[in-house]
């Protein structure tokens, strides 16, 4: 959901980069972090498992240079390309400001691309949101390889609204940072229509290149937040406790002390549901380590998290917390399998 804080002089606004498995969403928030200047670019998140698909989300927040003294803050998400993870997707689109759709040009990916556009149209009207209506940008990726799909097949299979859709190479780089101005244009755009009228010059994005990721969004969304904006303005902050319910305590008390900032906390809370979830497996006795291997979790990654829960707060950060819910959520969505 966009924000205007007109007292901090910042916009904010979140996009999620869609699509189907491998088709180069996190390939492309990758470069975007690669060639955004430090000081412009925070920390890319990558919650992965599984040969390095996405399990749950990437994140990368990014801030624009001031224009006229506005700063500009994106929150950049990914989502899980399997069709196994619909609820976590559902959960990331919450809130989201604009959507970038990232085609995979090879024609065996023909059915992955047409069922992925359908279920974020699914997804996006049970959260109350006409997609044909929502700021959208399309990549058309993997244009390098050979035998690709013509873009004419894969505007009419994905493309009917005719949105702005761009040809791309996200391990090269090429047109990803062109969708991603184009979305900020877009969103930009749709915040100003739903800010009380004011006579304003209209909005414009030059096209630099590399590190000067957003040279100029002029005049961006003046005014106050309109009292009645979209109805995706009242949704519900992401929470992943959402998709438990009797076992969604741990995973509220982890998030809310993320949201708190009190990370020592978040990773505690996470390590003792984890270690309790393990010890409650049906299984002979042995280490924990090996009872997480068997749940079908990484053992290193639970040593990791132990090791983390050993800290003083004092020395733990916000992605440490944030591995620790990740790797609670994981826990618990194969705890039910069992």
């Amino acid at each position: 959901m966009s924000t205007v804080n007109p007292l901090a002089r910042e916009i904010s606004a979140k996009i999620v980069y869609y699509g189907p498995g491998l088709s180069g969403k996190t390939t492309t928030l990758q470069h975007v972090h690669r060639v955004a200047r430090p000081e412009t670019r925070g920390e890319l998140i990558s919650l992965s498992t599984e040969g390095d698909r996405t399990l749950f989300f990437d994140f990368l927040p990014l801030k624009l240079e001031q224009i006229r003294g506005l700063t500009v803050r994106l929150q950049l998400y990914t989502v899980p390309g399997q069709v196994f993870y619909d609820a976590t997707r559902k959960l990331v689109l919450n809130g989201a400001d604009g959507v970038v759709f990232v085609a995979d040009s090879q024609p065996a990916a023909r059915d992955s691309n047409l069922e992925s556009m359908d279920n974020l149209a699914t997804n996006m009207a049970e959260l109350g949101i006409d997609l044909a209506r929502f700021p959208l940008v399309l990549q058309y990726n993997k244009r390098d390889l050979h035998d690709v799909m013509p873009v004419a097949r894969l505007r009419a299979d994905l493309n009917p609204r005719r949105a702005p859709d761009f040809e791309t190479v996200a391990n090269r780089g090429v047109g990803v940072l062109d969708a991603l101005r184009e979305i900020t244009r877009l969103v930009m755009r749709d915040l100003k229509a739903r800010q009380p009228h004011r006579p304003t010059r209209t909005m414009d994005m030059t096209r630099g290149a590399g590190s000067e990721l957003a040279s100029s969004i002029s005049d961006a969304a003046e005014g106050q937040p309109a009292p009645a904006a979209r109805d995706r303005a009242r949704l519900e902050p992401l929470s992943f406790a959402r998709l438990f319910e009797e076992r969604a305590r741990p995973v509220e008390a982890a998030e809310h002390a993320i949201a708190e900032r009190m990370y020592g906390a978040a990773v505690r809370a996470a390590a003792q549901a984890v270690s309790e979830i393990l010890a409650a497996l049906p299984v002979e006795e042995g280490a924990s380590a090996a009872r997480a291997s068997l749940l079908g979790l990484d053992g290193r990654e639970y040593l990791r998290l132990s090791r983390l829960a050993a800290r003083p707060d004092a020395a733990l950060t916000e992605k440490d917390a944030l591995f620790a819910l990740y790797l609670l959520v994981a826990a618990l969505l194969k705890a039910e399998r069992v």
